[in-house]
Order: C-alpha cells, then structure tokens, then sequence
C-alpha cells in the first residue's frame, strides 16, 4: 500500500511541475467559494450555489495554471489590497497578546499610538514618529 502512495505522491508531483500552485488569492478564491457554497444551501439560493461552482473553477484555473508570471502579478496585486486591513488585524492580536505588560497610549501632538511598560507609573516617553517628549502615567 505505501508503495502505491508513493507512486500518486510522483506522479502528481510530474503533473504539478511547471505550474503555478496555490497562492493567497487562490485561497481568498476557494474560502469565498466555500462560504457562498454554505450560505445558498442555508438560503435556498441556485444563483449563489453557480457563483461558487464558478469561484471555484477560477481557483483551480490559477492553481494549475503554467503562466506563472501573470498568476504572480495578479497575487501582488491582491496582497497589496489586503496589506492595511491585514496589518490593522496583526496589530490588534499584538496588543492583546501584550496587554499585561504593555500599555499603549497616544502622541498628544501627532496622535501616534506606541507602547509603554505597564506598571512603571509616571514616565517620560519620546513618541516614535513625531520626536515629540510627553509624560504618560502607566
């Protein structure tokens, strides 16, 4: 038996040679595809279901696509419209993770959020971006 998974495992691995693969917006393609899937067998609607079937078909062209250029390009592209959105949500997980030692207060002159050791009391802090001194009580 292991020998025939092996053999699948060499043969798929031929067939992908030279393609594209799976990327960020493939996977953006496929999740969408999966929700509208879910949504139209919960709503009852077939136009949403041909949506997703389509969505779908797009994300499987992109990954066994050999224009790998173009597949890139489309890539960057996408990832460059997430960037903000994506580093906002980065930024809120950091401030939880470090919500016990780091207090995170605002520039009273360019409104610039940093971060400070909690529990030091009174402090005097040079904001990051403005170059501006501000005490802060933590």
């Amino acid at each position: 038996m292991q020998g025939f998974f092996s053999k699948l495992r060499e043969g798929l691995s031929r067939f992908m040679n030279g393609r594209y693969g799976c990327d960020h917006l493939g996977m953006a393609i496929a999740s969408l595809a999966i929700v509208c899937s879910i949504i139209a067998s919960i709503g009852g609607w077939p136009w949403l279901s041909i949506a997703a079937t389509v969505l779908i078909v797009v994300s499987m062209v992109r990954v066994l696509s050999r224009d790998i250029a173009s597949r890139r390009r489309e890539n960057d592209s996408f990832l460059a419209l997430v960037a903000k959105p994506r580093s906002f949500f980065h930024r809120q997980k950091s401030k939880w993770e470090n919500r016990s030692t780091k207090a995170y207060v605002r520039c009273p002159y360019c409104h610039a959020e940093f971060a400070l050791p909690k529990g030091k009391g009174k402090l005097r802090a040079t904001c990051p971006k403005c170059g501006q001194k501000s005490e802060h009580t933590v």
